[in-house]
């Protein structure tokens, strides 16, 4: 059973807190959006949902970072994390256009469907909405303190955009339900909903622009064969150079080299050689994702 760290179970906690509070409050927008016909709370809703589940594929994979699960991957997750975020961007963006278009429409119309009740009722979700976002952001600002961690810088950023995009919404939401004037309360939601949208539609582009080129392998053989030329002289002379493969995307460069040697070859001289060749390569290629195999042959 792996035992976590101090850190890891502040980075896990931090991150299962922000997950929970997002759900709940997810719900809570949905109903007040339907149930007080604001479209500024239903966007918000709609929105905050395809965010919680890039929160949970996160969350998803620190875990199995922390507890060593991704080692039967040759290129760790990031795969299916990219096809997740895909398609949550397609969500975003489909979200955004069938909001905005409604928001424009009632903004023409000058006429907004929503009582003062219901207009009520959903400042007061937008608050609490404000208030949850709050925490979640304060509780991965703690946890992101320590070492550098990829995952939870993204998500501190992610947490920094909710809490100021939430602030604007409750701004207009307050206006939408103290306002008397229909065609202020129309515009005030109408102006609400689009901001949602504004933040949806550079969430799904950010996320696409992202995920896109990390599926798209490539090889890095004129970064990696220059490294390898100088780093192959630290080999002792039984080993011979048997090729490579490399990939790279836009986040991490992947490097697998073969070596040969004979049959018979012990053991620790084997060891050695590949610590050797690898502490060579780290040096020059700090960020690579490294592997390096050793085949035995009966001649050389």
């Amino acid at each position: 059973m792996t035992v976590l760290t101090a850190e890891q179970r502040r980075r896990e906690g931090a991150l299962i807190l922000a997950a929970s509070l997002d759900s709940g409050l997810v719900v809570l927008l949905l109903m007040g959006g339907i149930a007080g016909e604001s479209l500024t709370c239903l966007a918000e809703g709609i929105r905050g949902g395809l965010m919680t589940l890039i929160d949970l594929v996160a969350l998803f994979v620190i875990r199995k970072i922390h507890r060593g699960a991704l080692q039967g991957f040759d290129y760790g997750t990031g795969k299916i994390e990219q096809l997740c975020s895909i398609a949550i961007s397609l969500g975003l963006a489909l979200g955004a256009g069938l909001v905005g278009y409604d928001a424009v429409e009632m903004a023409m119309r000058g006429h907004s469907d929503a009582s003062p009740l219901g207009l009520s009722l959903a400042a007061v979700v937008g608050a609490l909405n404000l208030v949850v976002n709050f925490i979640s952001w304060d509780s991965v600002r703690q946890a992101t303190l320590g070492r550098p961690s990829a995952i939870m810088s993204a998500q501190l950023h992610a947490r920094t955009t909710k809490l100021l995009a939430s602030l604007l919404v409750q701004v207009t939401m307050t206006v939408a339900a103290l306002a008397k004037d229909p065609v202020a309360v129309a515009i005030a939601d109408a102006a609400g909903a689009l901001m949602v949208c504004v933040v949806m539609g550079h969430a799904a582009l950010r996320l696409m622009l992202e995920a896109v080129p990390d599926l798209l392998d490539r090889s890095i053989a004129h970064v990696a064969q220059p490294a390898l030329e100088q780093a192959l002289s630290a080999l002792p002379a039984a080993f011979h150079f048997a090729g490579f493969r490399s990939r790279g995307t836009s986040r991490a460069f992947a490097l697998e080299v073969m070596l040969a040697c004979q049959e018979g070859t012990d053991v620790g001289e084997v060891a050695r050689a590949e610590r050797a060749l690898a502490a060579a390569l780290r040096k020059l290629l700090p960020d690579i994702e490294l592997s390096v195999a050793v085949q035995l042959v009966p001649e050389i």
